[in-house]
This record gives C-alpha cells, sequence and structure tokens, in this order.
C-alpha cells in the first residue's frame, strides 16, 4: 500500500508541474502586452519631434506671411497634435474684413499651414474727405483719407457702412450697377481709373481725358461683347487718349475726338 500512495502522489506531482508549464499569461499581463504600444505611441506624441517648428502661410497677396502670422496670434513652441489653436487663428484672422476664409491644417511631423481667401480691393467710393475701399461685392474693407490706385467711384450716396459688411447706399440700384461695371471691367481685362455714376447715364474714364458715356446696360453689353476694349485699342494703337466713346443702345461704340 506505501508503495501505491507514492505512485500516485507521483503522478499529482507531475500532473500539477504540467499544468504550470502550459498556463499562459494573466489577464493583466495580457492587459499590459495590449496597452503598451499604445502608450508608447502617446508619450512618444509628446515629444520635441511634434513641436511646431514652422509655420506655412498660403494664399495671401495683400498681407504678408509675417503679418498674417502675426494676425493669426500664431506661434512656434506647440505641440502640434494636442495644441495647434486652429480655432483661435480662425477667429483671429476673420476679425480683419480683408479676411474671406480660412483654413488651417497640421503638416506632420511640425508645420501648421494657414490657409486663407482674401477679399480683393476693387473700387473706392469717394465719402466726403475719405475714400471706402471695397471689395467686387461691395464689402468695405477699410477707409482711407489718401486717394487708393483702385478705380474711384462717384455719384454713390452711402447710407451707412461697417467693416466687413456690404456699404449700404441710398439707391441700391445704382450701387449695384457700379458694382455691375467694376466686375464687368475686371472680367473684360479693362480698367477705368474713374466711373461716374449718373440716374440715367454712365461716365467711365480709361484716362481723365478719354472717357466712354452710355447706360449701365449699354455699357455691360459693350464690354460683354469686346466692343469697348476694340475701339479702346484702336485708339491707343493711334496715340489718342482724349476724346468721348459713346455707347449706343445697340451696344456699338462712336468716337469723337476732343480737340
Amino acid at each position: 500500500m506505501p508503495e501505491e500512495k507514492d505512485i500516485v502522489a507521483e503522478n499529482m506531482e507531475k500532473r500539477r508541474s504540467t499544468r504550470g508549464k502550459h498556463r499562459g499569461p494573466g489577464l493583466f499581463t495580457k492587459l499590459l502586452i495590449a496597452l503598451g504600444p499604445i502608450v508608447a505611441l502617446i508619450i512618444f506624441s509628446f515629444s520635441s519631434l511634434f513641436t511646431v517648428d514652422t509655420i506655412n502661410v498660403e494664399g495671401n497677396s495683400y498681407f504678408t506671411d509675417d503679418e498674417i502670422i502675426n494676425m493669426a496670434h500664431a506661434t512656434a513652441g506647440r505641440n502640434i497634435i494636442y495644441h495647434p489653436e486652429k480655432s483661435s487663428i480662425k477667429k483671429y484672422l476673420k476679425k480683419s474684413p480683408y479676411i474671406e476664409d480660412v483654413s488651417v491644417h497640421r503638416k506632420l511631423p511640425s508645420t501648421i499651414v494657414i490657409r486663407v481667401k482674401e477679399r480683393e480691393q476693387v473700387g473706392a467710393i469717394v465719402y466726403g474727405n475719405e475714400y471706402l475701399i471695397i471689395d467686387k461685392n461691395g464689402v468695405l474693407l477699410r477707409k482711407t483719407e489718401t486717394k487708393p490706385k483702385v478705380t474711384i467711384l462717384k455719384g454713390i450716396t452711402v447710407s451707412s457702412i461697417q467693416l466687413g459688411e456690404k456699404v449700404k447706399a441710398s439707391d441700391e440700384d445704382i450701387f449695384n450697377n457700379a458694382l455691375k461695371l467694376i466686375n464687368a471691367m475686371d472680367d473684360g481685362n479693362l480698367y477705368f481709373v474713374e466711373i461716374d455714376m449718373g440716374e440715367l447715364f454712365v461716365k467711365a474714364y480709361v484716362y481723365d481725358t478719354l472717357v466712354c458715356t452710355g447706360t449701365t446696360k449699354e455699357m455691360l453689353s459693350a464690354i460683354k461683347k469686346e466692343r469697348l476694349q476694340q475701339i479702346i485699342e484702336t485708339l491707343f494703337s493711334r496715340n489718342i487718349k482724349r476724346g468721348t466713346i459713346a455707347i449706343s443702345d445697340d451696344g456699338y461704340a462712336s468716337f469723337t475726338p476732343d480737340v
């Protein structure tokens, strides 16, 4: 009997030894193995490799890169993953009437890219002793006492103004017609130094001494069909810079020299 007991005890010991050898890692160990790479990645994301050291600006022409960066309060030294400050950059830049839209994105590992869409100044409304600088939609960009190098708009009575908003005029039809002419001028590769808006007729000056006259509708038609551009090019080729180009109701133009 003692011999049989020894055999049983020996078999039980072997089973315990075998179970110990084949037992897998515990739950805690498994969690550590699974979470280890994630924890390492998080720790790595806080490293200096992901610290902003470059800020690029795209789409700007009116403002310089440095001006955009300063206006945005954008600074290097932040963590690009957790603190890119995208919303604050947009908020600061959109305070400027010249900035129509802003997008900010990250370029890993350490670059912030600010892309802006600027409003282009195309005209200036005479406003007492000042000029109201506007874009193609009539949005007020700024006021200045210095005569700007854009098309000067006369004959528009302004009723109210606010930076970043469309200028309000007493006669909205006249103002909208002026905007149509400004946009047609740009699309038709034409430039007027001044446009004097009347109730019926418009005077658009190529030079102070060379003026085009007609209704808004006639002027727009002549520009769209490039008839006005053709007569102006003909005059330039002959070195004629004085006189009146009259646009008729059929869209054609005639020239009367100023002698």
